[in-house]
């Protein structure tokens, strides 16, 4: 697990990374500067978790996290702050917890186990055997999934991918608190709809898919489920 802490306090970033370092194991970067840490993604560096101070300058956590979903929408943000007046607008950039200062080791702990479960049940891969080859598929990069004749195919975040295997056999492999089958001829992820009414969803591809009309309930609350557990779980 690689992980970014930006604090313009050295004696709260010396006191986390010490423990993160000593009882998780983990490869942890620090920056007292939130400039310093967005030119380090910049330059291609990728972190499964963030810790970032709030009111920090001359970029406030708020707009460094905005920053932060514009190249990486999976990463997991732990905002540390003396107050939890930012909360609601936290939850825009569906930051996970909140880490109040003066930081206590038990907390630290109780996050860091609570990080674990989520990566463990939202960033899966997915393998999947063909005549070609094994195929290995980031599950948060598959946008939806349509059937067509004999095959499915897969339309992803970077690639449009066809296999011979049933819509069915493949909802079996993946985690249904994440897909939802809105049409008999679509599995859609979850967390990339952007928009929805009875009739039709939009993704945040910008593509439109249809609901069924007898899925139309179901789906709402699937979704209003997966959004209550990706914020809150």
């Amino acid at each position: 697990m690689r992980i970014a802490i930006c604090d313009d306090e050295e004696v709260f970033v010396r006191k986390i990374y010490q423990f993160l370092w000593q009882q998780h194991d983990c490869v942890v970067d620090c920056f007292l500067s939130p400039v310093e840490l967005l030119e380090k993604i910049a330059a291609g560096e990728r972190y499964d978790v963030f810790f970032l101070d709030i009111l920090i300058a001359p970029i406030n956590g708020m707009e460094l996290a905005r920053k932060i979903r514009e190249r990486d929408k999976y990463a997991i943000l732990v905002f540390i702050t003396s107050y939890l007046e930012y909360a609601p607008e936290g939850y825009r950039v569906n930051a996970f917890r909140y880490l109040l200062k003066p930081v206590v080791e038990n907390d630290l702990h109780l996050i860091m186990n609570e990080i674990r479960k989520k990566l463990n049940d939202s960033a899966q891969t997915l393998l999947l055997s063909t005549p070609e080859c094994n195929l290995l598929l980031h599950i948060p990069e598959i946008l939806y999934l349509e059937t067509a004749d004999k095959e499915t195919v897969l339309f992803c975040l970077d690639d449009v991918i066809t296999l011979r295997k049933s819509l069915n056999e493949l909802q079996s492999l993946l985690p249904e608190t994440f897909f939802f089958r809105v049409h008999r001829k679509f599995l859609v992820n979850l967390s990339h709809v952007r928009e929805y009414d009875r009739q039709r969803l939009t993704l945040d591809s910008g593509q439109t898919l249809p609901v069924s009309r007898r899925k139309s309930r179901e789906f709402e609350l699937s979704l209003k489920a997966y959004i209550e557990g990706d914020i809150y779980a």
